[in-house]
């Protein structure tokens, strides 16, 4: 079902500019996927709501297909990519994750982007298989979920609530672990190529810092040094899986 043919109304507001850690995260994990994929990609956005993340790849070149089964959002997403001439490239259909095996053709994509949805599954696995399942042989997942072991650290470096954190550090985990949803995608047949950290300093910074231009260059540079190195990704406050179909 495409957004010709949804509820729209009311009309949803067009996305407000990032901030400065979203614009972080989705850079880093922008350069995550160019290690594995090059030239302009066909781009399965899951749950990509608001558009913020498809209209930064539509500008990078590739054509990108936002799956939400919120209405209101893809029409936002849809007034996004006109206001920054990327409309051709930004397609929308109104749907569930679990709907793409039925909604798409089996190499329709090159990427599918399972970003902030998979530690709200009820059925991990399924959601997985579904979201492979439209991707080209050889093509990519990329799953990107919060880090269940960073949530101390944010607690006593963020919050500065020390007695929180060491709660935290023998409370129960609260979502899936890395460890968790690489064995999900193992039992799924899309074998983990990449293992990467994100947000592994910038989580824990002083909200200031970022929105200096200047600062927020320099943690930037510092992420993509960061990102790849295992020891860092193990605390960073999101852990981003690329899994090869």
């Amino acid at each position: 079902m495409t957004l010709d043919s949804v509820e729209t109304r009311p009309r949803a507001p067009l996305p407000r500019p990032d901030a400065p850690g979203v614009r972080l995260r989705h850079r880093v994990t922008e350069a995550n996927l160019l290690r594995h994929a090059g030239g302009p990609q066909r781009v399965l956005d899951v749950a990509g709501g608001g558009g913020t993340e498809a209209v930064r790849l539509a500008l990078a070149g590739h054509e990108v297909t936002v799956l939400d089964p919120a209405g209101a959002m893809l029409f936002s997403a849809k007034a996004h990519a006109e206001e920054h001439g990327v409309a051709d490239r930004v397609h929308v259909v109104q749907a569930t994750a679990e709907d793409a095996p039925e909604l798409f053709g089996e190499h329709d994509f090159d990427i599918a982007l399972c970003h902030n949805l998979v530690h709200f599954a009820d059925d991990r696995l399924a959601l997985l298989r579904a979201l492979a399942a439209p991707v080209r042989e050889g093509g990519l997942l990329s799953v990107l979920a919060p880090n269940p072991v960073s949530t101390p650290l944010y607690a006593a470096l963020k919050r500065h609530d020390p007695e929180r954190a060491l709660r935290e550090l023998d409370g129960p985990l609260t979502t899936c672990t890395v460890e968790e949803v690489r064995a999900d995608l193992s039992a799924v047949g899309t074998p983990v190529a990449g293992y990467y950290g994100v947000c592994c300093v910038a989580g824990y910074l002083p909200v200031e810092e970022l929105a200096d231009p200047e600062s927020f260059a320099k943690v930037v540079e510092l992420e993509l040094a960061m990102s790849a190195r295992a020891e860092y990704a193990r605390t960073a406050r999101y852990f981003h899986l690329v899994a090869r179909v």
